[in-house]
């Protein structure tokens, strides 16, 4: 062995253990997060949620799911990640999404099929829990203090986010409250595919008017009336 060989084993070493601290971080980080979850499901359940993952869904009406997603942070690589204000490193923290998924606007993409549990990226109505409760987004530190961090989701949920997701329990709500308090540019048309099952002549209207207002050029416009052409949709270009 040569005089300096024991240096070039020195960061391997340094590394190794670098590797190990990240695992048992990550080890204790799941830890606490199941633990908050658990919390939050034995307030979910008698509700009528169901859970696969971090992941809770109702059905509310035929074809209409609740959606209670928790996401964690993912872990970033590379010390330039960070842009403060702009993008942020969440590792270490979660997040808790709403959504109402509607299943005859969710099957028009022929790639999307039943599942056991819907995701929030399913959803055609979505918010996160923070922006009901405070107005901003807000990710909470995974840490053992797990029975005051669910207790602030659970009262979030209790006193905000059912109520949200109730405003869209079945699709008499959805058609009178989503543009009110959606607040998505496409809501007319969402309502629109959702009358079509109801009152053709009613979701032509609504087509109508939602084609004749689109003001970007991005496509969205040939999209609508591809989408209305392949629904046999009728209305006057």
């Amino acid at each position: 062995m040569g005089i300096f060989d024991f240096l070039k084993n020195k960061p391997k070493l340094t590394e190794e253990k670098s590797d190990d601290q990240n695992l048992t971080n990550k080890v204790e980080l799941k830890t606490h997060l199941d633990n908050i979850q658990k919390e939050i499901f034995l307030f979910l359940k008698p509700l009528g949620f169901k859970k696969k993952g971090r992941t809770f869904n109702r059905q509310t009406e035929d074809g209409i799911y609740q959606v209670i997603n928790i996401q964690s942070g993912r872990y970033e690589f590379g010390d330039k990640y960070v842009i403060p204000g702009l993008r942020e490193n969440y590792y270490g923290k979660f997040t808790v999404n709403l959504g109402v998924m509607v299943k005859e606007i969710y099957e028009l993409d022929i790639h999307n099929k039943s599942k056991d549990i819907y995701q929030d990226y399913d959803c055609q109505i979505r918010t996160r829990l923070t922006h009901l409760t405070i107005q901003k987004d807000l990710w909470w530190t995974i840490s053992d203090g797990n029975n005051k961090t669910a207790k602030e989701v659970i009262d979030g949920l209790s006193k905000h986010g059912l109520d949200w997701l109730d405003n869209f329990e079945n699709r008499d709500k959805i058609c009178e409250n989503l543009s009110s308090k959606g607040g998505y540019p496409r809501a007319k048309l969402d309502v629109a595919l959702i009358e079509l099952h109801r009152d053709k002549s009613k979701a032509e209207k609504l087509f109508q008017d939602y084609y004749k207002n689109i003001e970007i050029k991005n496509g969205h416009k040939e999209y609508v009336k591809g989408l209305a052409d392949r629904l046999g949709v009728n209305f006057i270009d």
